[in-house]
């Protein structure tokens, strides 16, 4: 049915059809259903039979909500509510309010006013607003007492969401202000999309009414303000991306590749910062030993996550700049998360610098968002509007803070081709309810 045509009803009716779905999958696997609770399920069965059915059902809700809501609305939404949603995670961020209501417990408004230092009517003008974005609610209605949601305990139990907040709301936010300014600036009047990194809005935003003018990782390593060390949002980004793998299905993706096969290998992890990609193969694969490369400074961050673990004998840790020639020999070499933050003219040499170490049967591994097409040859969305909104989304972030993109199948067949005809790829591996996927490489010598 074509979009124009659905209405509330049809809609309504599909509601019901995928919520039976949805909740009898889960029954059959005896997992939990959703709910808003604070011990509520922070993910739902990876299995297929559940996330296909949700992700339709999440799509059917948000089409009948447009519909509901209509266009003057709407409109009036998409100017107002951003803003005010950005300022309320940048609030329960900074002052740290998820910490502040203890899990399985309350905390009064007076009682957060007073360990934050701001006006009790002002903590209440903002935790309102939070209350309407399912981040904590009231104990009862009219309460002077707040509890946690499912939502904001998800939060308040792992220090790498909260990091992952404060990236998004801090390092992004500011350079996403100016992204029309940055496309004003470098270009308009060109045919092409530049590929050159200082031409994205990173180098255009500003902190404390400084411009940051350089790339965001040495944006990141250097920036310090007054109460918080030199370098500390390069060390909250890095615990920040464990916080985004564990939404993205990483172990079911990571299995995808049979690591099986390549028996007693050496599996180098580029890029792979504190290790907690090689932990879950160390994990899930005995045989194989795995070096972490990454800058010398995360190297005590990998120690504190790696060295006290049972697999630390297994996990070894090698500084190296990946815009270097690689000098490690190895079976494999897997990439996670890394390409994407670059435009293809540097993706093609750090492809490169492997060849020096390379030999025939080498599997160069992809760890990395595939974005599907939009439409089948009938027409038909290939994944639901909530995967490509939130693919789209991390498109552009990748735009702001790097002038890089994420890229479809074909994007990466010819990229990896221009780095060097030798680069064999053997296939493009995905799970469903996760926008990441496998690129497995063979090199031909």
């Amino acid at each position: 049915m074509a979009q124009s045509e659905l209405t509330l009803e049809s809609l309504a009716a599909r509601v019901v059809d995928l919520t039976t779905t949805l909740t009898t999958a889960l029954q059959e696997r005896n997992s939990p259903q959703p709910s808003f609770s604070e011990d509520a399920p922070e993910l739902l069965s990876p299995a297929p039979e559940v996330q296909g059915p949700r992700l339709q059902l999440v799509e059917t809700l948000t089409k009948m909500l447009h519909l509901a809501t209509g266009p003057t609305e709407y409109l009036i939404q998409q100017c107002l509510l951003p803003n005010a949603d950005g300022l309320i995670l940048d609030f329960l961020n900074r002052f740290d309010i998820w910490h502040l209501v203890p899990l399985k417990g309350s905390s009064s408004y007076a009682e957060i006013a007073a360990a934050i230092q701001l006006p009790e009517v002002t903590v209440r003008r903002f935790l309102k607003q939070a209350f309407t974005m399912f981040f904590f609610l009231e104990e009862a209605p009219g309460s002077d007492r707040i509890v946690h949601s499912a939502a904001s305990a998800y939060v308040a139990r792992d220090a790498a969401r909260t990091a992952f907040i404060g990236h998004c709301m801090e390092d992004v936010r500011p350079a996403a202000a100016v992204g029309v300014d940055a496309l004003q600036k470098f270009y308009v009047g060109h045919k092409t999309h530049s590929e050159e990194e200082e031409h994205c809005p990173q180098y255009l935003a500003s902190d404390r009414g400084k411009v940051r003018g350089k790339a965001y990782w040495e944006f990141a390593e250097s920036y310090e303000e007054p109460g918080r060390p030199k370098g500390y949002r390069a060390e909250r980004f890095a615990l920040a991306m464990k916080a985004l793998s564990q939404t993205q299905l990483t172990a079911q993706v990571l299995e995808k590749f049979d690591w099986e096969s390549l028996g007693n290998a050496t599996v180098v992890d580029v890029g792979g910062s504190t290790g907690h990609i090689s932990l879950l193969l160390a994990k899930a694969h005995p045989k194989l030993k795995l070096i972490v490369q990454d800058f010398p400074d995360v190297e005590s961050s990998f120690n504190e996550v790696i060295t006290t673990t049972e697999y630390a004998s297994r996990i070894s840790f090698n500084a190296y700049n990946f815009f270097e020639p690689q000098t490690l020999t190895a079976d494999a070499y897997l990439f996670k998360s890394i390409f994407h933050d670059w435009s293809d003219k540097y993706v093609v040499q750090i492809l490169r610098n492997l060849l020096p170490v390379l030999k025939s049967g080498v599997h160069i591994i992809i760890f990395d968002n595939i974005i599907p097409p939009d439409h089948d040859e009938q027409g038909k969305p290939v994944v639901p509007l909530s995967t490509r909104r939130l693919l789209g989304a991390v498109d552009l972030q990748m735009f702001v803070n790097h002038n890089s993109k994420e890229r479809k199948a074909s994007d990466w067949t010819e990229v990896v081709k221009r780095a060097d005809s030798r680069f064999d790829l053997k296939g493009f591996y995905t799970v469903v309810g996760s926008p990441m996927g496998i690129i497995d490489i063979v090199f031909n010598a």
